[in-house]
């Protein structure tokens, strides 16, 4: 496992905040403003994802939360019709295609380098 930098830390912690935050929505429901400003941190941190040095879920376990909350904020809409929570669920899909390309490309890096060559 590649050590993460400071800044993949400052991204993991983001992470935590934002997912707990969705998940407190996802459980009891949020104003329309309330599930706005979640996308909009959402897509910031889809946009910082790739300035990260380090792996951000080498084991899989943020993407795994981030599918689950989808799943509670399908729950939800099924339940309110709420479309607020169609657009925060497209947003979590952005980032968690941003971390797996993220993760992905630092893997194939990784391995480009493990034999000498740069694909860059």
């Amino acid at each position: 496992m590649i050590k993460c930098s400071k800044f993949s830390g400052n991204v993991m912690m983001k992470l935590a905040d934002l997912l707990r935050e969705i998940y407190a929505v996802a459980q009891a429901g949020g104003s329309r403003a309330q599930c706005e400003v979640l996308a909009r941190k959402a897509e910031d941190l889809s946009d910082m994802v790739g300035w990260a040095q380090g792996p951000i879920d080498p084991q899989g376990q943020w993407l795994e939360r981030l599918s689950q909350l989808q799943d509670d904020l399908q729950e939800r809409y099924r339940q309110t019709d709420d479309v607020t929570l169609v657009i925060l669920n497209e947003t979590l899909t952005r980032l968690g295609k941003a971390i797996a390309r993220h993760d992905a490309d630092l893997n194939c890096d990784q391995n480009a380098e493990d034999y000498g060559e740069d694909f860059s």
